[in-house]
C-alpha cells in the first residue's frame, strides 16, 4: 500500500507536467521586429528592372516587356506603378489581415478546465482536503462555426477586389500623369521658342531704338511679349515640377530618375453605343462593385452568425471530485444561458441595419457610377466639337499671322496689333494640347468606370519629344 500512495501523487505530476508540455507547443513564441527607416524608392532603372522582372518569374498572368530604355509605354507604366507603388504595396499587407481573420475563423474553441480545492477547518476530525477537476466545452461556437468562416471569406474577397480597384486607380493615376507630364513638355517646347522668338525681335528693336530707327511703342510691345512668355514658363515650370514628382511617387521612383514615355497619337474615342452594351455587365467586372457585393454577402453571414447566437449558450462538461469524508464522485453538467432580456436582439438589429447600410451603399455607388459614365460620354464629345474646330480654324490663323508678319516686316501694321495676333495663335496651340490633355484623361477615366481595358484599342505610337508645332511656324 506505500507503494501504490507513493506512485500516485507521481501518475498525478506526469500528468500534469504532459499537459503543461502539450499546452506550451501550442504557444508563439514573441520576436521584435524592429521598425525599417529606409525609404522604399527605387533609385535607379536598373534596380526596377530586376523588380519587375523577379515578379514576372513569380507568376503574373500576363508577361510585358518592360525597357525604361526606349521610353514607356502607358501599358508599361501601369505595371511599373501596381508592382512598385508605395502605397499599395503597404494596402497589400491588409492581405494578410484578412487571411488572419479567416484562419481565425475557423479555429475550433478551446476546452476549459477549471479546479478547485477545499481544506477543512476547525474540528477535522476524520476529514480530508476536498478538491474537484472539471472539464467543459460551449457549443454554442460550434454551431455558428460556419457562419463565421463564410462571413471571414467574403471579407478576404472583399479586401482583394478593393486591392485591385486602387490597383486599377493607381494605373489609371500613372498613366495619365504621364500623359501630363509629356504634354507639359509639349507645351515648355512650343513656349521655348516662342520665348527665343520675342527675345530676339526684343534685342533688335533696343538696337533699333537707341538708333533712332523705331519708336518706344514698338520696343515696349516686345518687351511686353517677352515677359508674358517669361511668366508662362515659369507658371508651366511649377505645374511639370509638381506633376513629375507626383508620377514618380506614384511609380515608386527616387525624384531624380530620369523617365521618357512613348504615347499614341491620340486616344481612341468609345462610341455611346458600345459604352452602353459595356453598361449592361459593368458591374459583374469592376473591382468596387464586386467588393461591395462580396461585403453585402459577408454582412449576410454575419446577420445568419447573430440569429445563431440567440439560441441559449450551452456548455456540456464532465467532473471529477473528492469531498472532505473521502469520497470520489464522477458526475456530468450542463450550462444554459436563459434568453430572457437579451437573447441576442441587439446584436441582431445592429448586423441586420448594417446589411441595410451596405445595401444603399452598393445602390449608390451604382448610381454614381452610372452619372459618371454618362457625363465622362458627353464631356468626350463635348472635348472632341471643341478639338475639331479648333483645327480647323487653327490652320487659318496661322496663315494670317504669317501674312502679319511680312507686313510688320515693311512696316505695313502696327507692333500692338501684329503681337496680338502672333500671340494668339500661341495660346491657341496651347489650348490644343489643352484639349488633347482633356481628351486622354477623360478616355482613360471612361475604361476605368466601365471596367474595360484599352491597351488593345491604342492606336499608333509617338515619341515624348515629338515636336508639337509644324516645322516653320515658330521661328
Amino acid at each position: 500500500m506505500r507503494i501504490e500512495r507513493r506512485a500516485y501523487p507521481r501518475r498525478i505530476l506526469l500528468l500534469a507536467s504532459c499537459s503543461c508540455a502539450l499546452l506550451l507547443t501550442g504557444c508563439v513564441s514573441y520576436q521584435a521586429q524592429p521598425l525599417r527607416e529606409d525609404s522604399m524608392l527605387v533609385e535607379n532603372l536598373q534596380g526596377l528592372q530586376y523588380s519587375i522582372e523577379k515578379q514576372q518569374a513569380a507568376g503574373l498572368q500576363q508577361q510585358h516587356e518592360i525597357n525604361p530604355a526606349d521610353g514607356l509605354d502607358l501599358t508599361e507604366t501601369a505595371i511599373i506603378a501596381v508592382l512598385n507603388n508605395p502605397g499599395l504595396k503597404a494596402e497589400r499587407a491588409k492581405q494578410n489581415v484578412a487571411g488572419a481573420q479567416l484562419f481565425a475563423a475557423g479555429l475550433l474553441p478551446d476546452p476549459q478546465i477549471s479546479a478547485n480545492l477545499d481544506i477543512p477547518t476547525g474540528d477535522t476530525t476524520g476529514t480530508v482536503n476536498a478538491w474537484g477537476l472539471g472539464l467543459g466545452y460551449d457549443i454554442i461556437p460550434l454551431i455558428t462555426r460556419q457562419a463565421r468562416i463564410d462571413a471571414q471569406r467574403q471579407t478576404q474577397v472583399q479586401v482583394n477586389l478593393s486591392l485591385l480597384w486602387q490597383e486599377w486607380q493607381v494605373m489609371q493615376r500613372a498613366r495619365s500623369l504621364a500623359i501630363r507630364s509629356t504634354l507639359e513638355l509639349n507645351k515648355m517646347e512650343l513656349l521655348h521658342k516662342t520665348r527665343d522668338l520675342y527675345l530676339h525681335r526684343y534685342d533688335n528693336s533696343s538696337r533699333a531704338l537707341k538708333a533712332g530707327d523705331i519708336t518706344l511703342d514698338v520696343n515696349g510691345t516686345d518687351l511686353t511679349a517677352l515677359l508674358d512668355t517669361y511668366s508662362q514658363i515659369n507658371q508651366l515650370e511649377q505645374t511639370h515640377n509638381e506633376t513629375r514628382h507626383q508620377l514618380r511617387l506614384l511609380l515608386g521612383l527616387a525624384s531624380d530618375v530620369d523617365l521618357r514615355f512613348t504615347l499614341p497619337s491620340e486616344p481612341a474615342l468609345l462610341s455611346r453605343a458600345t459604352a452602353e452594351k459595356e453598361l449592361k455587365s459593368f458591374q459583374q467586372r469592376r473591382p468596387d462593385l464586386l467588393a461591395l457585393q462580396a461585403g453585402y454577402h459577408s454582412q449576410e453571414a454575419k446577420v445568419r452568425t447573430a440569429v445563431l447566437s440567440q439560441f441559449p449558450s450551452l456548455s456540456i462538461g464532465v467532473t471529477r471530485a473528492k469531498d472532505t469524508g473521502s469520497l470520489y464522485t464522477t458526475g456530468f453538467g450542463v450550462s444554459l444561458n436563459l434568453p430572457l432580456f437579451s437573447g441576442s436582439r441587439g446584436a441582431i438589429a445592429i448586423e441586420r441595419a448594417t446589411r441595410e447600410q451596405l445595401q444603399l451603399e452598393y445602390q449608390t455607388r451604382l448610381s454614381q457610377a452610372l452619372t459618371d459614365v454618362d457625363r465622362l460620354l458627353e464631356l468626350q464629345g463635348i472635348i472632341a466639337l471643341q478639338q475639331t474646330r479648333l483645327k480647323k480654324y487653327l490652320p487659318r490663323l496661322w496663315a494670317i499671322v504669317e501674312k502679319t508678319r511680312k507686313a510688320y516686316k515693311n512696316s505695313d501694321i502696327d507692333a500692338l496689333t501684329f503681337f496680338n495676333m502672333e500671340y494668339t495663335w500661341v495660346l491657341k496651340k496651347l489650348e490644343e494640347i489643352d484639349l488633347e490633355q482633356a481628351q486622354w484623361e477623360n478616355s482613360l477615366a471612361l475604361e476605368a468606370m466601365l471596367a474595360i481595358p484599352g491597351e488593345n484599342r491604342l492606336p499608333a505610337v509617338r515619341n515624348s519629344n515629338q515636336q508639337v508645332a509644324p516645322k516653320g511656324q515658330v521661328q
